[in-house]
Formats: structure tokens, sequence, C-alpha cells
């Protein structure tokens, strides 16, 4: 366990790994962070009507000696403001939604900042300018953050590849190699396309690179590193937003590092793609300045 970690992103990003009565322990402390200061092992066994050993296994798998030295590091995290949340908005007012999104955004930016194992990153951003090719692999809400990270590694010169299409990812997985280097984004990690993809690439001998907001997902399993956002859940959304932003900001993260590791031959493959760009703009202008001209002398001349 990562003890840089504070003890609430913990409780999030292992639910996953939870039993059924170890998961009611931590929504009932994700819920409600400032009872721990006066709660007593068996007041907990009690309240949830869970046994005591139960209770000590679950402060176990968080990386605590016992109940009593995971209620010393909450109270601890706590004390430094770290990851209290109080859902407490109006439903059916917009200003106060929009502001609640920002906040919670603003907020899971941060935290997963203060999760992030540079020694890892480090690792990943050597992959990545020493790989012969950057694959990405990512269906479904994911798909999107996966595109944004494979436009912006291309545009930049890395030989990068991406598709869509979840067979297609399948397909590509088969045919990785030693040379290459995957990442993997799921937001759950357990996302059966994306896990298959990164254990027929790992199989093939490629370095896997994965993003995930849940430790021991099965993801993990088929990453030789993994990297953590740390999860955010609102009542109101089905997709957590939050989280999806701060994939982007790692990748963007890994993507700039590896841009000013390969500076030189990075910012002339930008510059082509500039000027390229700036070439279609202008034609694009052009061919839309030409067809506004023909369809106002066509609509003079029917007058």
């Amino acid at each position: 366990m990562d003890n840089h970690i504070n003890v609430l992103t913990r409780l999030k990003t292992l639910a996953l790994d939870m039993t059924e009565s170890e998961r009611l322990i931590a929504e009932y402390i994700l819920s409600n962070p400032e009872e721990i200061f006066n709660l007593k092992i068996e007041d907990l066994s009690k309240k949830l009507n869970i046994s005591l050993p139960t209770v000590f296994r679950f402060s176990k798998k968080l990386g605590f000696e016992g109940f009593k030295d995971f209620k010393v590091a909450l109270i601890r995290d706590m004390a430094i403001g770290m990851n209290i949340e109080v859902e407490n908005i109006d439903e059916d007012s917009i200003e106060s939604i929009t502001k609640n999104i920002f906040e919670k955004m603003c907020s899971n930016l941060q935290e997963t900042l203060s999760i992030i194992d540079y020694d890892k990153f480090s690792r990943a951003i050597k992959i990545l300018t020493s790989s012969k090719r950057i694959i990405f692999f990512a269906v479904s809400f994911s798909t999107s953050v996966a595109l944004d990270a494979y436009t912006k590694f291309t545009t930049a010169g890395f030989n990068s590849v991406y598709d869509k299409e979840s067979y297609m990812q399948r397909l590509i997985s088969t045919q990785c190699t030693s040379k290459d280097a995957v990442i993997g984004i799921s937001f759950s990690g357990a996302s059966r396309e994306v896990v298959d993809c990164m254990k027929n690439a790992r199989d093939n001998g490629a370095k896997t690179i994965c993003l995930t907001s849940f430790m021991k997902s099965p993801i993990t399993e088929y990453s030789e590193i993994s990297i953590y956002t740390a999860p955010v859940h609102a009542q109101y959304q089905r997709i957590d937003l939050p989280s999806k932003m701060s994939f982007t900001a790692i990748l963007d993260a890994l993507y700039i590092n590896s841009v000013l590791r390969k500076r030189e031959s990075a910012l002339e493959y930008i510059s082509r793609a500039e000027e390229e760009l700036g070439k279609y703009n202008k034609t694009f202008q052009g061919l839309k300045g030409k067809k506004s001209r023909i369809d106002i002398n066509s609509s003079v001349k029917n007058i």
C-alpha cells in the first residue's frame, strides 16, 4: 500500500477489492467521516451489524495494524482538510449544480495530484519516449480521453495508434511487440474489452501502463505501471466527470514531459502539423467565402 495516499482516497480506490461487509464500512465512513473521532470499534460493529474481525480485516486491507491505527491516520488526514465531501446542492438550481461540478472537478484534480507516484510517472515517460509505437486501449466514456491523447502524441511525431472500435482494439492487441508501449484507460479498471487487450499486449511483450481509479482492479494485473486518479461520485452523475478530467490531466502531463524529452524533433513535428492545418483552414475559408459569393449572386439574380 502506498503510504503517501491519504486514508479516504484509499477507501475509494480499494472499493472494488472489498467484500460486501467491508464496502459497507467504507461507505459509512465516507458518508460520516466526522463521526470517527468518538467511534470505537465495538460501536461501529454494532451500528453496522458486522463482526469485530470484519472491522479488523478492513483495517488491515487498508494497510493498518488495526482499527486504532486506521482512526489515527484518518483523523490526521481530516485535520489537514483532505477529502471531506458534502453533497449539499439544490437540484432545482442551475447555479448550485454548476458550481458543485466545478468544485468537484477542482477537488478531484488536487486529490489526484496528491497521490501521484512520481517514480512510476518517470518510468512511464521513459517507456513512452523509447517505444516504437504508443497504443491506446479505451472504450465507452473513456474513448474521448484516449482520442485526445492519441491526437496530441501523433501531432508531436510519436507513432501512436488508437481505434475506437473494440473489435479493432482486440485485433491490434494481438499484434503488439516488445517495442510497443500500451496505455489502457478504464475508470473502473474492470472494462472487459480493455482488460483483455492489456492482457494480450502484455503476453506479446509490450510494456503496459494503465490509468484507473481503483487499486487492485483487474486492469492492474496486466499493467507494468499503474497510475491512479481519485474517484468521486455525485448523486446526479452516471459518469464520473471529475475523474475523467483527471485522466485527461495525467495524460497531458505524460504528453508534455515526453515532448520535452524529445524537444527538437517533437517541436518540428508540431510546427509541421500547425503549418498543414493552417493551409487547410485558409483553403476552407476560401471555399466558404467563394460559396457565399455564389449564393449572394444567385439571390440577386432571383430578385
